[in-house]
């Protein structure tokens, strides 16, 4: 069985059960937290150590989580452990976090400009984009100086690049031409 279906599988039976508990807000929350204490190196590597043995990685995730989660994130992150399948619960909180997503109807869009934004701009930027996908956005921003101006976004698989880095790029094809 490959990683994908894995972690699909325990993220939809802990979306299940978070949506029959009434805690989907909070278990996303969890799995946010989740993901992020994931993605640090040291923590990885006590997931995937085989040294370790599932009783010391259990009573690690205890003390990590305990205060801080839902009884029942707490129990799938046991649960992946007494599995065998602790490797996969980045992306298990990866694919939970994009199914309450879905459920909700919020699209993920990237605004990338060349230079920072301030905070009135960047609140109409996601107020029209909600107001063109007719849909909650959450919206992540951020600079790139390569784009020498203009802007890139992307609304879930869809770009728009006007950045003048692009425009020349289309100018250099135009004239190769």
């Amino acid at each position: 069985m490959n990683e994908s279906q894995i972690s699909v599988r325990y993220a939809r039976a802990l979306f299940e059960s978070a949506k029959e508990e009434g805690v989907l807000d909070e278990i996303r929350e969890n799995m946010e937290d989740v993901y992020k204490v994931c993605q640090i190196p040291e923590f990885r590597y006590l997931l995937v150590n085989p040294v370790i043995k599932e009783s010391g990685k259990c009573t690690v995730l205890e003390k990590m989580f305990k205060k801080d989660i839902h009884s029942l994130s707490l129990s799938l992150l046991n649960l992946t452990v007494k599995n065998g399948r602790e490797e996969y619960i980045p992306s298990i909180a990866r694919y939970f976090i994009d199914l309450y997503k879905k459920h909700k109807g919020i699209k993920s869009a990237t605004f990338v400009s060349a230079t920072p934004l301030p905070d009135a701009i960047s609140k109409k930027v996601k107020r029209n984009i909600e107001k063109a996908f007719k849909s909650p956005v959450e919206l992540e921003i951020s600079t790139n100086d390569t784009l020498i101006g203009g802007f890139v976004i992307r609304i879930d698989q869809l770009q728009y690049d006007a950045s003048i880095s692009n425009s020349l790029r289309e100018v250099e094809k135009q004239l190769l031409k």
